[in-house]
Parts: structure tokens; C-alpha cells; sequence
């Protein structure tokens, strides 16, 4: 993951609200690199723990059972699919997780030199980190339906209806949401991929991996889309409290 850069409109004049406190940038860095300890906790207990003998203990014992897509899969088989699912999900939620650590690592550094560009020279945006303060506000009411518009409205209220760009903002924060979701469900279709491997014809390939295809394309468009939404109402609000001030 690399850090969202701050950018000047096409005039070269910065644009955005006033920064977000120093401390703001402190607790969002922290949060996405706990979040990410979570990933790398969770994807190294599922590749140390579940082992093919854990696996195997369970298609014998019956407690483990697929038909995949019509298709009987014999225990030596689904063995084999299910451990390299299990082996693909546990690698993924690793590199994902390190992933998100550097993020904020990077995030905190950058947001550092900012603020103190800011300070000494009155100027700058704060469009990333608006953006990254709606896509952790979108994690943490993940629980709620349509939680990427929430953390997209937050967004767009912080970047101010007037600079143009509260749906960019919203949208992005969607996007950023998404996209540990997105890698997790490659690194799964990847396992899922190698396991059938032999087990099953190209037909049955092609059908996964244009299953997964366009599914991701439809969850990040939803999630960028419900965020752009949030965006626009809450640079409107933003931009209608200031006319009203």
C-alpha cells in the first residue's frame, strides 16, 4: 500500500479544510497498524493451527463436507482444495496485514511533514487524511449497512463543499475501505484455484475466476460509490453550515 498524496486543483491552489490535529494523524496511524497486528495475528494462527492434519481429522470425522458447484469432491480432494485455501487465506491476511502496518508508518511520516509545512508556511491540504479518516470511520460502523457512505460523508464534510472535491474524497475513502477485502478475496480465490487444480476441468477455472472478477468489480464499485455518495452530502452540508455562519 503506498500513501495517498495531497494534490493542488488544476490552478495549483491547495485546496481543503484546515488540518486535522496532530494527534487526529497519531490515533488514525495507530489504528490502522493495530488493525493490521489484527490481519497478521489472525492470518498466522490460521496457517500454524490449521494444518492438513487438522484437516484431514475433520473430512474423516464427517465434520467437513463440499459439493463444489455440483461436483463431488472425494476426501483426498477436498483435502487438497481446502488446505491450499487455508494456506492462501493465511499468507494473505499476513501480507495484508504488514501491509496496513506500513501504511500507517508511512501515513504518520507524511502527515508529520505536513503539518509542519503548514505551520511554517500557512499552506497545504489535508485531502489524505481526510480521505483516510473516512475509511477507518467506514471500518469501525462496518457493522452497519451502507458504512462506506458514513465514512465518505465524513469525509466530504472535512474537505468542504466549495473546494469541488468532497466526492472525490468520499469516493476514495470507499475505495480505501475495500481494497485489504479485495486482496483477501485473491488470496482466497488463489488457494481455491491451486486446490482445484487437477481436481477439475478449465471449465470450472474459468467459471471461479470470472466469478471472482466480477464480484470484486461490483463490491468496489458499490463501496467507492456509496462513499462518493456520502461525499457530495457531506460537502453540501459543510458547504450550506458555512453559508449559513
Amino acid at each position: 500500500m503506498s500513501t495517498i498524496t495531497d494534490a493542488p486543483d488544476a490552478s495549483g491552489q491547495q485546496l481543503g479544510g484546515s488540518p486535522l490535529p496532530a494527534v487526529v494523524d497519531w490515533i488514525l496511524a495507530v489504528a490502522i497498524a493495530l488493525g493490521g497486528l489484527v490481519w497478521i495475528v489472525g492470518g498466522s494462527a490460521l496457517a500454524f493451527l490449521v494444518d492438513r492434519a487438522v484437516l484431514a481429522e475433520g473430512i474423516e470425522g464427517g465434520t467437513v463436507s463440499v459439493t463444489f458447484l455440483s461436483v463431488d469432491l472425494t476426501e483426498s480432494e477436498l483435502l487438497e482444495v481446502s488446505s491450499a485455501v487455508v494456506s492462501w487465506t493465511g499468507v494473505g491476511l499476513v501480507l495484508i496485514g504488514v501491509g496496513m502496518v506500513l501504511f500507517a508508518g508511512g501515513y504518520a511520516i507524511r502527515r508529520r511533514r505536513a503539518l509542519r509545512r503548514y505551520r511554517a508556511a500557512g499552506e497545504g491540504s489535508s485531502f489524505g487524511s481526510f480521505v483516510v479518516l473516512g475509511a477507518v470511520a467506514s471500518a469501525v460502523l462496518s457493522f452497519l449497512p451502507f458504512s462506506p457512505a458514513f465514512g465518505g460523508a465524513l469525509a466530504g464534510y472535512l474537505e468542504r463543499g466549495e473546494s469541488e472535491r468532497s466526492v472525490g474524497a468520499g469516493a476514495l475513502s470507499g475505495l480505501l475501505t475495500i481494497l485489504p477485502f479485495v486482496g483477501l478475496v485473491l488470496f482466497t480465490a488463489g488457494g481455491l484455484l491451486a486446490g482445484l487444480r487437477g481436481v477439475t476441468g478449465p471449465g470450472l477455472t474459468v467459471f471461479v475466476v470470472t466469478s471472482v472478477i466480477l464480484t470484486l468489480a461490483a463490491g468496489t464499485a458499490i463501496s467507492a460509490g456509496l462513499g462518493a455518495i456520502g461525499g457530495y452530502a457531506g460537502g453540501r452540508f459543510a458547504e450550506r453550515r458555512t453559508s449559513a455562519e
